[in-house]
């Protein structure tokens, strides 16, 4: 039984894996080039050593990387290994709806007809949420904490370098990070909904949480001065308030309609 579901698994997103793949091949070899065609130049997708992986990379290092520090490369497997994480995370953006669609596919049978419209009703807004935590981690929370901490490396008189390979790193786990704690409030309306936590235990419990986001927002944001911890913990605080009155409309529905059904 284990076996048959585990093929069932593997050929649901095997067509996934394939793209996936298809996708990073282009993105690590193709680029935007200038072509001579009929006379004219043309701006085209073309075979390139400044593929769009290197493009996306010389932008992130430009909005993101502080003013004075330069990037360094301690090995010679460094830039090829960047090139293929950035490759491989623009791939993923790109097949993530067919992933998406292909993991409603393989739990399809497994679900009630209102489960599987619970699950369609938070698709969009899981991946809205996720981009809009990453987005939040690119344009404020990266730059601040880049900044406050290159100011102590300033203060002594040393030289800034940061390695590429932590300098990615870095960047991409604090944008994924930050981008799944933006899904809280559709874990909290999914556990509302299969009744496995009631809407007044996160009420009930607001100081928990808030001493949590304060930790997690700590850890993932080690600035030493306590900045950046509370600009991530504020969004964080209001999605879980968000979270909060959407789990509570989830419970008076349900209740509205179990008493219509036993009326």
């Amino acid at each position: 039984m284990f076996l048959e579901e585990l093929k069932e698994f593997i050929r649901n997103f095997l067509i996934w894996i394939y793209f996936l793949l298809g996708s990073s091949f282009f993105f690590f070899f193709f680029g935007l080039k200038n072509i001579e065609l009929l006379g004219k130049n043309w701006l085209l997708l073309a075979p390139t050593d400044y593929s769009l992986a290197v493009q996306i990379l010389k932008k992130i290092q430009q909005d993101l990387l502080p003013t004075g520090v330069n990037l360094i490369v301690t090995n010679p497997l460094s830039a090829f290994l960047v090139q293929i994480m950035i490759s491989l995370l623009l791939a993923f953006i790109l097949t993530s709806p067919l992933l998406l669609y292909r993991l409603i596919k393989y739990l399809s049978p497994a679900l009630f007809k209102q489960e599987k419209k619970v699950v369609m009703g938070v698709l969009f807004p899981s991946v809205f949420l996720f981009l809009a935590g990453g987005l939040f981690a690119y344009l404020v929370l990266i730059p601040i904490t880049f900044k406050i901490l290159y100011s102590y490396t300033t203060a002594i008189g040393a030289i800034p370098y940061f390695s590429i390979s932590e300098f990615i790193t870095l960047v991409l786990s604090l944008m994924i990070a930050t981008g799944v704690m933006f899904l809280l409030p559709v874990f909290m309306v999914l556990l509302a909904f299969w009744n496995l936590v009631k809407a007044d235990f996160w009420t009930d419990n607001w100081q928990y949480s808030l001493l949590f986001f304060l930790i997690f927002s700590a850890i993932i944001t080690p600035d030493g001065t306590g900045i950046t911890m509370i600009i991530l913990c504020l969004p964080l605080v209001g999605l879980y308030l968000s979270g909060c009155f959407i789990t509570k409309k989830v419970e008076a529905r349900k209740l509205r309609k179990f008493n219509h059904l036993n009326s």
